[in-house]
């Protein structure tokens, strides 16, 4: 497997949570999921996207520096208005670490991307109300 279908296949093999009480959401890329849809209809929203700041272009960096990089994604995040809601990335292979990250409501594909894009990500998750969870390459 090369490096890059090694790489997209980590992305498709995540768990992307969502951090909701009673209980999270995980969404995974390519399967429905009513809970999110039910997420989306309760906050007025038709579309969504999961980002994160950490280990830009999958550089890893230390809990600090990803921590710091999350904190300023969230801070720009309610200052521009977004709702969000925190989420965290959850590989199902050994070797990586789960990243802290948000899922932004009402986010369309391409203002995510620009987005993901500034924070240096190789890739998110996006969708609309109802349909399946894409991985969407940034670069």
């Amino acid at each position: 497997m090369t490096a890059d279908k090694a790489l997209r296949q980590a992305y498709l093999d995540t768990i992307y949570r969502v951090r909701r009480e009673p209980q999270p959401i995980d969404i995974r890329v390519g399967e429905a999921n009513p809970a999110l849809d039910e997420l989306l209809e309760l906050h007025g929203a038709r579309q969504w996207a999961f980002v994160t700041a950490s280990n830009p272009h999958s550089r890893a960096l230390s809990d600090g520096d990803n921590a710091a990089r999350n904190a300023e994604l969230k801070c720009s995040l309610d200052v521009s208005g977004w709702r969000t809601l925190d989420g965290v990335g959850i590989p199902r292979r050994s070797g990586w670490q789960p990243e802290d990250s948000v899922l932004i409501l009402g986010i369309d594909r391409d203002t995510a991307i620009t987005l993901a894009r500034r924070w240096q990500q190789n890739a998110i998750v996006c969708g609309k109300y109802g349909g399946l969870p894409e991985l969407c390459w940034v670069a």
